[in-house]
């Protein structure tokens, strides 16, 4: 037993030893701004004039993570990628007053964020990408002041923008799912009337808020859609990530709650001065942010009609840079090659 314990401490302390390996790809450093010491990790191909900054969901995700989707990776092999841990997100350090956590902060966050990024690389044509939450932000970002005028195009990946809206869209699309589990006779029948008596109660919950709807959206494979399929698609290294990457234990043991803005959070008029070219990029099947949200994104944006598109992926969920990584990235790449 000794031995054992011997072998394994040993294994522990060499991996420890190797902890910068996982970063040795690209550029890492940190943004500090009011308060919060935030990661970022610059990786892909350097020789690249097209450079892609990400926003990643939540509120309270990672970004840096998404470096291991396989979508993001094949992105990595063309253009040159930014990955961004937000405000009390996974990997940020600081002492971040509650007072900081609301969305002008955010947008302020990512306008340093890019005026670093201008510094640190200069003369490569940006666009944005921006995930779930992350979409809502580029919204609020790219549809204030003169933001928009740094980048050549963004991507909203299933992307919110109104909270009450989707709250209604994510109810109907559950509600709409449930029959067909009632008429099944081997479904937990107990279950699923269960989560219409408590819509019953709860005819209103809040998007942010409330956290069972999303338990229901997964049940119904409204997150992911084949789950086999995901896995098969996104191994995941836990090993290196644990001993020979910047992910310290507390990111696996501890995350922010996302709960951190108001329901009624509603960007509507930010994306009515939106004019550059977008591609709302959707999994058809997403039953968070339902796919008719991409097209009220489409029609509220000012962008002219040929330069605006709507894509929606068959039998895909909420995560098509991990579910279809292949079309992900062939719909990112064409979008970039024709506004770069």
């Amino acid at each position: 037993m000794k031995q054992i314990l011997l072998i394994l401490s040993l294994t522990l302390i060499c991996n420890a030893c190797q902890k910068d390996e996982f970063i040795n790809d690209g550029d890492y450093f940190h943004l500090e701004n009011n308060g919060a010491k935030m990661p970022v990790w610059v990786k892909g191909n350097f020789d690249s004039d097209v450079m892609l900054v990400t926003l990643h969901g939540g509120p309270g995700d990672g970004g840096i993570s998404n470096t291991i989707s396989p979508g993001f990776q094949q992105l990595e092999d063309k253009y040159l990628m930014v990955y961004w841990d937000q405000r009390a997100a996974a990997l940020t350090q600081g002492h971040q007053r509650e007072t900081t956590l609301d969305v002008n902060q955010y947008i302020d966050d990512t306008d340093k964020l890019v005026q670093l990024l201008q510094y640190k690389y200069p003369n490569k044509k940006l666009f944005l990408l921006g995930h779930s939450w992350g979409g809502q932000l580029a919204i609020g970002y790219l549809g204030s002041e003169d933001h928009q005028s740094n980048f050549r195009g963004w991507i909203d990946l299933n992307g919110s923008i109104y909270g009450d809206l989707e709250s209604q869209l994510m109810k109907d699309w559950i509600m709409d799912s449930i029959p067909t589990k009632l008429a099944d006779p081997t479904a937990d029948h107990e279950y699923w009337q269960y989560i219409v008596d408590w819509y019953d109660e709860n005819p209103n919950p809040g998007n942010y808020s409330e956290g069972m709807p999303y338990w229901y959206v997964s049940a119904l494979h409204g997150d992911v859609y084949d789950i086999d399929r995901y896995y098969e698609e996104n191994v995941i290294p836990y090993g290196q990530l644990i001993f020979n990457s910047m992910f310290a234990m507390t990111y696996y043991v501890s995350n922010t709650d996302g709960d951190i803005w108001a329901d009624d959070l509603n960007f509507t008029p930010e994306a009515e001065n939106i004019t550059i070219p977008s591609l709302m990029l959707w999994g058809e099947n997403d039953g968070i942010v339902p796919a008719e949200v991409a097209d009220y994104v489409y029609d509220h944006l000012s962008t002219p009609v040929g330069m605006k598109h709507v894509v929606k992926i068959p039998k895909c969920g909420h995560g098509p840079q991990n579910e279809h990584p292949e079309i992900f990235f062939n719909e990112v790449s064409n979008f970039i090659e024709t506004y770069k």
